[in-house]
């Protein structure tokens, strides 16, 4: 059973002691649920901000009472130096604490029986997690929306003092900070405001930023330690993890909760600025490594997997992928055969042979060409087309990333080819994701375009076909690719950027996840051999998320100039689209789509190995010498 420590802090100020029992009960009995599994010790410390030395010594009396009824917990008393804030409060237990885990916690917090044993579940199995955010309800059983968004001076102003009709008329923008958008019943990542009034936080990253920011009495504590600890962590709201809040806005009650809140509110805002949006990029997961799954003894590492000769068949050698890949394999020890369409030259890297075919379909005869083939790559595909012309794209789709496919590995599978890669979609999973929610490869399929239906179709009929032939199948669902050669959007952006056009984009508030070429070329030859990707789905990104703007700004850093980027409000880009009829470009520009490569790293013990910096640059580098 493994041992851990847990410590807590509770800042009190006048407290309503029935209440207060009942948050030391609840503690209590998650204290003895959390026990059964770990071998934990519990310490709670209670921090008296009320300034009065006959009522600390009335609460003092009060405790000593009731210490029989929270045998698993040692719980201490402790008077502050005054009214010093609920920040600060904290920051008197946090200091001194040795400890695993801390928990934060208001006297009105009532943690669910297995909220305490959840958490330290979630964090213990999670170690890139600094500070974990639980499902709050109320006593009625209402979920309370408590994980937001940056707080704008605009959302400031709507939340805490604007109309009810100024307030209707924002209601998506206000939905917007709440994570509306977002579903509760699911993990949220990398949550920017999570609620004060119940944070788990790993101790070291709570001493490592210094816990709270003593400048703050009240209000946007929360919010500041949410964006301190994501510069170093991860913030990650888990719905396993409930709790029940007495909670009672106090911010409208008086002038002086509101001139409190003011206060708290231009603090925040002068340190993390945003009037109308966020800068997105300032609020990121980036100071720790990604977590290590498994070990050289039961995930081999994928540099110690070598070819030893074997025989790959690339198809679509001659695509901007493929030429990559057919290029990477031979220096692993591989021998490639890429098959391209006929008229086409290639110059090859030793170790790797060109074939040229006639027009490949579904009846293209393979027998020939498998011959000592071990795996295939299968690359080729009609690929998404931002103006279609084909009266039926579904039929044409399907006439070459499924009938194609599949005819392809039914003649790999007889031929006694070991294993099929597929390179297909992440239009497989959707189109778009709330920021915090991404795509994982368990999630249920929705592909909306012919696209994307023709890729997850090509997916069932592979898994059938291995259930059926042994043959193990590979599916690595790519993001958008960039790197030297990349052409469409992403050549137009650097185009852009490099005459210095202005941009109304610096104030999208996106996140979007990206795929450099030499990561994906990496991924295919980790799949290609290693045992624990057969028959396995694995999305595929750089494992660092972006927004529109942010990737604007680091692209042009790479170009050695600055982005010209306008801060124009989203609402305001969305009313001009509109206005010119490009609602459908703007939708692109302004919606987030991101995946979790968890699975990946986990089952193949892979790790990105080109960072996005140099990714760009090296795409940057190439652009310039192409264009002379």
């Amino acid at each position: 059973m493994p041992q851990l420590s847990l410590s807590a802090s509770l800042v009190l100020y006048k407290p309503d002691l029935a209440t207060l029992e009942r948050t030391l009960l609840a503690l209590q009995e998650a204290g003895r649920v959390a026990r059964g599994a770990y071998m934990l010790r519990l310490e709670l410390t209670l921090v008296d901000n009320s300034c009065d030395p006959a009522l600390h010594a009335r609460l003092g009396g009060w405790l000593e009472a009731r210490r029989t009824a929270m045998p698993d917990w040692t719980v201490r008393l402790l008077l502050s130096p005054g009214n010093v804030g609920y920040g600060r409060g904290n920051n008197l237990v946090i200091e001194r604490i040795k400890s695993d885990y801390h928990l934060v916690v208001n006297p009105d917090l009532f943690v669910a029986p297995d909220a305490l044993r959840e958490a330290l579940r979630f964090l213990e199995e999670n170690p890139e997690t600094g500070l974990l955010t639980p499902a709050v309800f109320g006593e009625d059983g209402e979920r309370h929306y408590l994980c937001k968004r940056h707080p704008t001076l605009l959302i400031m102003f709507l939340r805490s003092f604007a109309p009810k009709w100024l307030q209707s008329w924002f209601k998506p923008t206000l939905a917007e900070f709440e994570m509306l958008d977002c579903d509760y019943d699911r993990p949220i990542f990398d949550v920017e405001y999570p609620t004060g009034s119940c944070m788990f936080f790993r101790t070291s990253l709570l001493q490592r930023i210094k816990g709270f920011d003593p400048d703050y009495f009240l209000h946007y504590e929360d919010a500041d330690i949410g964006r301190r600890a994501l510069q170093v962590a991860r913030v990650i709201y888990v719905p396993a993890v409930r709790v029940v809040h007495q909670w009672a806005r106090d911010t409208h009650r008086s002038w002086a909760s509101r001139l409190v809140t003011i206060r708290s509110g231009l603090l925040y805002w002068r340190k993390w600025g945003g009037v109308f949006s966020s800068t997105p990029d300032d609020v990121k997961f980036s100071g720790v490594e990604a977590p290590s799954y498994g070990t050289a003894a039961d995930v081999p590492p994928a540099a110690a997997i070598a070819g030893t000769g074997r025989r790959v068949l690339v198809t679509g050698a001659n695509g901007f992928i493929g030429k990559a890949v057919c290029a990477d394999l031979p220096s692993r020890g591989y021998r490639v055969l890429g098959v391209v369409r006929h008229n086409v030259r290639m110059n090859l890297q030793d170790g790797s042979e060109c074939l040229s075919m006639d027009e490949i379909d579904a009846h293209t005869d393979w027998t020939g060409v498998l011959e000592g083939v071990d795996s295939v790559v299968h690359l080729a595909a009609r690929v998404h087309l931002m103006r279609e012309t084909a009266a039926d794209p579904l039929a044409e789709f399907r006439r070459t990333n499924v009938a194609l496919t599949l005819n392809l590995a039914r003649q790999a599978a007889a031929a006694g080819v070991r294993r099929f890669v597929f390179i297909s979609s992440i239009k497989v999973n959707g189109e778009v994701t709330p920021v915090g929610q991404p795509f994982n490869a368990e999630d249920q399929p929705h592909p909306s375009d012919p696209y994307g239906i023709s890729k997850y179709e090509a997916e069932l009929g592979l898994l059938e076909l291995a259930a059926e032939t042994g043959m193990d199948v590979v599916i690595i669902r790519p993001v958008l690719v960039y790197g030297p050669g990349v052409k469409a959007n992403f050549h137009s952006m650097i185009n852009w950027l490099l005459k210095g056009v202005p941009l109304p984009l610096g104030a999208l508030p996106n996140r979007r996840s990206f795929l450099a070429l030499g990561n994906l070329v990496d991924l295919i030859a980790t799949c290609v051999q290693h045992p624990a990707a057969g028959n396995q789905i694995f999305l595929a990104s750089d494992g660092e998320d972006l927004s529109i703007s942010g990737l604007l700004r680091r692209t042009a850093a790479a170009l050695g100039k600055s982005a010209r980027l306008i801060p124009v409000p989203v609402m305001v880009l969305r009313a001009g689209a509109r206005l010119v009829g490009q609602e459908a470009v703007m939708q692109r520009l302004s919606d987030s789509l991101q995946v979790d490569i968890t699975k990946t790293r986990r089952v193949l013990g892979w790790t990105p190995p080109v960072r996005v910096d140099d990714a760009l640059r090296e795409t940057a580098q190439h652009f310039r010498w192409d264009k002379g």
